[in-house]
């Protein structure tokens, strides 16, 4: 190895990539060569000047991995406390939508209602339902209701009726129109509470309830406020 080629390897060798076969050879050429070695030692110091100028701002490897990791761990408390706070934000939307968060038997009744009138009367789902008169009366006669057509009142008639489930118990499904809109009046036996009217409704759809002695009826339909009056005729009539 020449002075030349010292000079064009110098870097390699002060930053440590040269190979060690080749450094073999640089060391062999400094040891017989005093100007390339005094070269070498005024780069080497140089060298080293430079890289603690350099270095001389950078951070400790540790702290800096500490720094991190602290910081890591703050966003990931942040980020819980945020889902912790938006999970508590639902739960207050739930409790006033729905008044509790696992609905009690009087608002789990009127869910399903809402539910099978938007369903099989709204959305017209397919439903065996009866329309002949005797076969109405028949369904009608298990709550000792002789003529359920008089439950409407004036401009409504009666449609078609089935049997149904809610809140799981039996109830009879009458559905009435107008021609331009059709209300479900639900019958169940009374299962408590309070007797009298009371309304309510469910997005879209209105409700309005009445119970005696003996039974309950549930009327369900749109925005016009005939729901109400449907409970208040049928009460006057019972």
């Amino acid at each position: 190895m020449n002075c030349k080629e010292i000079e064009e390897l110098a870097p390699l060798y002060l930053s440590g990539e040269m190979e060690e076969d080749r450094k073999v050879l640089f060391h062999t050429h400094l040891a017989e060569c005093r100007s390339c070695a005094q070269q070498m030692e005024r780069l080497s110091a140089m060298d080293a000047r430079l890289r603690k100028a350099l270095c001389a701002g950078l951070p400790e490897a540790g702290a800096l991995e500490r720094s991190v990791s602290r910081q890591i761990a703050q966003k990931r408390a942040e980020w819980w406390q945020l889902i912790a706070a938006v999970a508590a934000v639902l739960l207050i939307i739930a409790v006033l939508n729905y008044g509790i968060f696992r609905p009690g038997p009087g608002a789990r009744l009127f869910m399903e209602v809402t539910r099978d009138h938007r369903q099989e009367v709204i959305e017209h789902q397919p439903r065996r339902w009866r329309s002949g008169p005797s076969e109405i009366e028949e369904l009608a006669a298990r709550y000792q209701l002789r003529d359920v057509a008089a439950l409407a009142p004036a401009g409504y008639r009666l449609e078609h009726a089935k049997m149904c489930g809610l809140d799981g118990q039996p109830a009879l499904h009458l559905v009435y129109t107008n021609g331009v809109q059709e209300v479900s009046l639900f019958v169940r036996s009374r299962t408590g509470g309070n007797r009298g009217i009371s309304a309510t409704s469910a997005g879209d759809v209105r409700l309005a309830s009445f119970q005696n002695d003996r039974i309950q009826l549930i009327a369900a339909g749109g925005a016009s406020g005939d729901c109400l009056r449907f409970v208040r005729f049928a009460a006057s009539v019972l």
